[in-house]
């Protein structure tokens, strides 16, 4: 994205708002011409009241710049709270765009970016994309018209002096050109190093354990510093750069302020000029030069706003899931078929090869394999997490990839042995919004094995952050009873009983005969018990099937089964 484009879209933020922003603008105009009337006013007091000696005309004229001052600042109330509602107006409509954005988005995203990153990157784009609704950004138009009117006043004070002032124009504005560059050129460099350091900082606070366990903190803490000093040492260069840019601009007005003082004063010496005009000039040069640093200063403040700008709408153009609920496959519940089945991921590693099998309608089936074979990535394309490279997955003879996203995945629960748990209760977990009763969800955990551990605690039990006060044979319960209260035709189980009891084992493989003997489940499992009791055994390995059948079929002749059997009974006698 061009910087003139990412200006073209922030510009557009302000299209929600034009009538707001006629107020604002209209504010500014009647503000801009009661200001002009004060130098004029001023020059009266000092000419005809103090000079002149007309006690009452001073008064008159004290007290009507009184009144100019007090209407600005109600009008100036009436257009900041107009502005703060644009601003936050924008802030909330970039703020829930991105959210909405990010639930949809691929899963693949969240794979290679942090929880700590993403937030980073999205608070700080949306709170300098919403500064385009700032002060400063409606300040720049008031003084694009103060900067007009005050021309307009210099030419009728006197027009020698005022060549002088415009001479000053284009030295000033190369001037502040060149603090606009220097400060988008450290900018640009800020965000890069800002972005680095929160990827590392989310990565480190996510392994906190690690660097517990292994005593690294010295070197996390080196890295931390190492870190910390880029990020400062680059917000310093901004804070010195913005200090040189106002001391460089007050120096100037103070050299143009000195000269038109000189030949202010001579003109006065000479009575071309009263004492009033004179003091009403320097006023309008200040309306006419000031505006150069702020209307310059847009670039200074884009500069901030457009690098933030173009990594939002980066962003925003991330793919995302196809969610469109337009499609006219319905889903239905049927067979489940992967047909000629292909998938690698970005490092373009082959992990699924031309995998064709059924799993039959209410079946049970069991796909075992060692690491890396393939497993969890069939369940990552039965869930629609990602697509398959090649082939087809079908339910009820129909391609998923043509169902909307949403009706198809309220056909599948996922007991996972990654289950992530909320902040919240153990009720909220289980339910996730859906409205159920407490009896409904008591008898779903006394099918998972929860019910013991709920009457010690109740349902009103807070998990913590991602279940860190339960153990993890309690997380994989309370995933089981979500899927039980969710009650969906398919259900599939990713090593969903690593961390269960043996009494709690025994009663999930109840489960299959009973409350989930009409669904077709799905599990992932190398547990001798579980394999026994399905109707199918689908055999992986690199990414192919190298066999199929029942338990008491394969048992002697399927060498990975075996493998994952010896497995078993050695975690049994550890």
């Amino acid at each position: 994205m061009s910087n003139k484009e990412a200006v073209h879209r922030l510009l557009g933020l302000l299209n929600a708002y034009k009538r707001t922003i006629i107020i604002i603008v209209g504010c500014l105009l009647v503000s801009t011409g009661l200001n002009l009337c004060v130098p004029l006013i001023s020059r009266r007091i000092m000419d005809d009241g103090f000079i002149g000696g007309d006690k009452s005309l001073l008064i008159k004229l004290v007290l009507l710049s009184m009144v100019i001052y007090s209407v600005n600042g109600l009008i100036d109330i009436v257009k900041e709270k107009k502005r703060v509602d644009i601003s936050a107006g924008i802030q909330y409509f970039l703020s829930e765009q991105s959210f909405t954005h990010l639930m949809k988005l691929k899963i693949s995203y969240f794979s290679n970016t942090n929880y700590a990153e993403i937030l980073n990157h999205i608070s700080m784009d949306t709170g300098k994309m919403a500064s385009v609704a700032d002060n400063s950004v409606f300040f720049v138009v008031t003084q694009a018209f103060s900067m007009a009117g005050g021309i307009i006043g210099l030419f009728i004070i006197d027009y020698r002096m005022t060549l002088l002032v415009l001479a000053f124009i284009p030295v000033k504005c190369f001037v502040m050109r060149y603090f606009a560059k220097r400060q988008k050129a450290i900018m640009d460099d800020f965000i890069v190093t800002n972005q680095s350091y929160a990827r590392w900082f989310g990565n480190t606070v996510g392994g906190v354990k690690e660097v517990k366990l292994f005593n690294i903190f010295s070197n996390k803490h080196q890295e931390f510093v190492d870190g910390q000093k880029k990020i400062i040492e680059k917000q310093k260069k901004m804070n010195m750069l913005s200090q040189w840019n106002i001391i460089t601009d007050t120096f100037m007005v103070q050299i143009l302020s000195t000269a038109l003082y000189i030949i202010g004063a001579n003109l006065v010496f000479d009575l071309q000029l009263s004492v009033g005009s004179v003091f009403a000039f320097i006023t309008y040069s200040a309306y006419v030069t000031g505006p150069i640093s702020a209307i310059l200063n847009i670039g200074y403040l884009l500069s901030g706003i457009i690098p933030s700008t173009k990594r939002y709408y980066a962003f925003m153009e991330l793919e995302e899931e196809n969610s469109s609920q337009q499609m006219a496959i319905s889903p239905q519940f049927g067979d489940i078929e992967l047909r000629d089945v292909s998938f690698a991921y970005e490092d373009g590693k082959t992990v699924l090869d031309s995998i064709s099998v059924t799993f039959p309608k209410g079946s049970k089936t069991a796909i075992i394999g060692r690491n890396g074979s393939g497993k969890t990535t069939i369940i990552n394309l039965l869930t629609r997490m990602y697509e398959p490279g090649k082939g087809r997955i079908l339910l009820n003879g129909a391609d998923i990839a043509e169902m909307p996203l949403q009706a198809y995945r309220d056909m599948v629960s996922i007991v996972s042995q990654q289950i992530y748990l909320f902040n919240d209760t153990i009720r909220n977990n289980i339910c996730l919004y859906k409205q159920v009763d407490d009896s409904t969800v008591m008898s779903a955990c006394e099918d998972s094995g929860l019910g013991e551990f709920i009457a010690e605690v109740s349902l009103d039990h807070v998990v913590g952050q991602n279940g860190s006060l339960l153990s993890g044979g309690q997380k994989q319960k309370i995933a089981m009873a979500r899927a039980l209260i969710h009650d969906k035709p398919i259900v599939i189980f990713d090593e969903a009983t690593s961390n269960t009891d043996v009494y709690s084992e025994q009663q999930i493989n109840g489960l299959l005969h009973t409350r989930l003997r009409d669904k077709t489940v799905l599990v992932i499992t190398h547990k001798r018990e579980i394999l026994s009791e399905v109707d199918q055994i689908i055999v992986l390995q690199e990414g192919r099937v190298t066999n199929a059948g029942r338990y008491d079929e394969l048992v002697g002749t399927s060498e990975e089964l075996r493998t994952m059997m010896e497995k078993t009974e050695q975690d049994e006698i550890g």
